[in-house]
């Protein structure tokens, strides 16, 4: 592979990554009810009149160079772009990211408990450079990922794997919960059952890569990755591009494209002006940008929609005064704030989140109203609960210092003061503020949550569970024993209706207690050419072009 070194690496912000999460505020246009309507939001269907066509190179962007394309450094924003596309393992996620399909492995079971896993591997899978894959190359992928000197982001993601510990501490010479039965059948053993491991599988950090190819590039395996994937990496560009050529030998058939090429263009403008000029087959509809895009004639029906696995809500310190103890002024908080209003300064790239799990992901229920905007009702229940006159006071809500978050709090702090509760609205540098809310420091609290992986467990388990307050996910310090149990049933089951059972369960104790109060779910929406065919966004940032085409012969 041909790199040539243009710069410095760039380090990825945070911003980017919630960037991509959360759209800017902008001000409200009185077309978006309309605009919505036009658009809809199921135009990611692809249009196959004439078939799909084999050849050409599609352009897409990154906001800085990915750096590495190694599953055990995978971590941000860019990196999940290239990823997985280039690297596979055992499972992926589908295209539209809605369930778990088959990689490397064609079938795989799960023992009654749901604490033993085994995998089958499909026979004719190749690495990149044509050597077999075999079970042992998944034994050592994993080992690789959590050994103590690679220091892997998303290493945690074995923790569950028995021997896990022990080997990452350096302990243990092997992963002893990770047995090579054959040359096509690995056995995963874990400390617990967990029904949603194939989601854990499914993630790219958990790619299988050669051992050959590590052994050979050391240092520069990250920029030489050797993996299953339908593409393999091309020509590198530091800072510049990055290009994937299609992987000829694919177990599951050689991609349509020829290439895929990421050009690094972090300013959202410069994107808008590349695709215009067609330089760039698929860009990010920045705020600026939409109304022309949701207007035009040739675009609009171009424009992809993506709900993401992320929610944004309200975090209600538990243990403080008087939220904390009062389920009324809870309740008159959820309805006293209306989320369609700070959808519409979105321009209507949210969804109104009646829960904590965003839509696609398994029990999400798509017909709850557990928090509808009834200023009226807010205003009863507060009377209800001795606060007929308001709040005396004013209670500090902190946030990250966003500006576009700011904007979004200042319209749900004026909602709020009709109603007779007010807020200051308390930014501050992330740090800290993470902390605050690790530490209980707090009164009333803005997050968000991005799925760690596609299952409602990385909701539930973190925010959720009592064993999780202090610092592990459950900013509330919220603690019932009952929405315990029912957790537990529903991360250990390997029955997905039992799993749905348990987290309607969850669903409706939460409602009532209200430790979190929902806002919305952020919806991704992208532009592409009239001539990209197949593409679907993804609601996970990880966009895979495997099954795209382009229909332009002179592309």
């Amino acid at each position: 592979m041909n790199i040539r070194r243009l710069g410095l690496s760039v380090v990825v912000a945070l911003g980017v990554i919630v960037a991509a999460c959360q759209p800017e505020v902008v001000e409200v246009v009185k077309e978006v009810p309309v605009e919505k309507e036009v658009i809809k939001v199921v135009e990611v269907e692809a249009k196959q009149e004439t078939g799909p066509r084999q050849g050409g190179q599609l352009v897409a962007f990154a906001s800085n160079d990915p750096g590495s394309a190694d599953p055990a450094a995978f971590a941000t924003w860019d990196q999940g772009l290239v990823v997985p596309n280039v690297v596979e393992g055992l499972l992926r996620l589908s295209p539209d990211g809605t369930k778990i399909d088959p990689a490397v492995a064609e079938t795989y079971s799960s023992n009654d408990a749901g604490d033993v896993w085994t995998f089958n591997l499909r026979s004719g899978a190749t690495f990149h450079n044509g050597d077999a894959v075999t079970a042992s190359d998944f034994k050592y992928s994993f080992e690789r990922l959590l050994s103590p000197d690679m220091a892997a982001p998303k290493a945690w993601l074995l923790s569950g794997v028995i021997g896990a510990a022990e080997y990452q501490s350096g302990n243990a010479s092997e992963i002893s919960g990770v047995k090579v039965i054959d040359d096509q059948t690995l056995e995963i053993s874990l400390t617990e059952a967990l029904g949603y491991f194939p989601a854990i599988v499914a993630n790219p950090a958990l790619g299988v890569v050669s051992e050959r190819a590590v052994d050979e590039f050391g240092e520069d395996f990250g920029q030489n990755v050797v993996s299953t994937g339908p593409f393999k990496l091309g020509e590198w560009n530091i800072n510049d591009s990055l290009t994937l050529d299609a992987n000829d030998d694919y177990w599951g058939g050689r991609p349509y494209l020829d290439s895929v090429k990421f050009r690094v263009i972090g300013d959202e403008n410069t994107r808008v002006l590349e695709f215009d000029s067609q330089a760039l087959d698929i860009t990010w509809v920045p705020p600026a940008h939409w109304n022309r895009f949701v207007r035009s004639d040739v675009f609009a029906d171009e424009l992809g929609w993506a709900h993401t696995f992320h929610t944004d809500f309200f975090v209600v310190n538990m243990d403080r005064e008087p939220f904390g103890s009062s389920a009324a002024l809870r309740t008159a908080m959820c309805h006293g704030i209306d989320r369609e209003a700070v959808i519409a300064s979105l321009q209507g790239r949210a969804g109104n989140a009646q829960g904590l799990l965003p839509p696609g992901l398994l029990g999400h229920d798509a017909d709850a109203s557990i928090c509808t905007y009834d200023p009226d009702a807010a205003m009863a229940v507060m009377a209800e609960g001795g606060y007929a006159d308001g709040l005396d006071g004013s209670y500090d809500l902190i946030l990250p210092n966003w500006g576009n978050m700011i904007k979004i709090m200042e319209i749900y702090q004026a909602q709020l003061a009709q109603i007779g509760i007010n807020i200051n609205i308390v930014p501050s540098e992330y740090g800290p503020w993470l902390e605050a809310l690790d530490t209980g420091n707090f009164d009333l609290a803005w997050n968000y949550r991005v799925a760690d992986y596609a299952d409602p467990d990385s909701f539930y388990f973190p925010m959720l569970h009592s064993g999780n307050i202090d610092g592990s996910g459950n900013q509330a310090r919220y603690s019932n024993a009952e929405v315990d149990n029912l957790v537990n049933t529903g991360r250990s089951s390997v029955d997905s209706t039992d799993r749905v059972a348990a987290y309607r369960n969850i669903d409706a104790m939460v409602a009532k207690d209200l430790p979190y109060i929902p806002l919305t779910h952020n919806i991704y929406v992208d532009v592409k050419q009239p001539y990209v065919e197949g593409y679907i966004p993804s609601p996970v940032d990880m966009h895979v072009y495997q099954h795209v085409w382009i229909s332009d012969e002179t592309k």
